[in-house]
């Protein structure tokens, strides 16, 4: 009798533990992204690179996206904070390929969720990023005393594939008193020659505008560093 009893106190202690925790595993979100890598069409150097990748929540309760992980500040992700059960949300990739002419563009993005089964969930973007110009130096370097010649030129040289003239030029505001330049046309190209002004020691940065008449990059942007002493 006494081992009956015990039997069945057992059984109601284990059902009553069992069950709630059983229900407690259904209740939970689940992330699916169906097409995880995004690969797209050659672009030319400078382009903004932009996808939606489309996030499904199958699960029973809300999907929590948390944060996301984008390796680079040359990337950056708007999302959907909170998917309802049986909705969709979209996680934005924006990719600046400034820098990656002549390169693959490949990030790899990880996005925290707080689904059990899958926290966290890796995204790919990548692509063939194509050189518009061949620029040598990519930066401009002014340096020297404030009382000598200081100059320096950069050639800008056309890709075979990214035919271009230079149809006008401005510097920012931040070269404006520190630098004189003059574009010099050359048969296969342009060289751009670049002079101190400034007459007290100190350093400087801007930027030299050259607009084009090719509509797939019709501005070249030319950094420039002043280091007088």
């Amino acid at each position: 009798m006494k081992q009956t009893i015990m039997r069945t106190l057992f059984s109601i202690v284990f059902v009553f533990f069992a069950v709630p925790l059983h229900a407690a595993e259904q209740k939970a979100p689940a992330a699916v992204i169906k097409e995880a890598m995004y690969q797209f069409a050659p672009v030319v150097e400078g382009t903004a690179v932009v996808h939606e990748f489309i996030v499904e929540n199958t699960g029973t309760v809300p999907l929590q996206i948390d944060r996301i992980k984008t390796g680079c500040g040359c990337t950056t992700a708007d999302f959907t904070k909170t998917i309802l059960p049986g909705g969709k949300g979209n996680i934005s990739i924006k990719g600046n390929t400034t820098g990656y002419g002549g390169n693959i563009f490949e990030r790899h993005i990880t996005v925290f969720t707080n689904d059990p089964q899958n926290p966290e969930v890796s995204l790919i973007m990548k692509g063939q990023v194509d050189k518009f110009a061949d620029i040598s130096p990519v930066t401009a370097v002014l340096k020297g005393d404030a009382d000598a010649l200081v100059e320096t030129q950069v050639t800008v040289q056309p890709e075979k594939n990214h035919s271009f003239k230079v149809t006008g030029s401005h510097t920012d505001k931040a070269l404006e008193g520190k630098i004189e330049y003059n574009l010099i046309v050359l048969e296969n190209g342009y060289v751009l020659r670049i002079k101190n002004i400034q007459r007290m020691p100190g350093n400087y940065f801007g930027r030299i505008f050259l607009k084009t008449d090719n509509p797939d990059k019709p501005e070249i942007v030319i950094p420039v560093t002043g280091k007088i002493g």
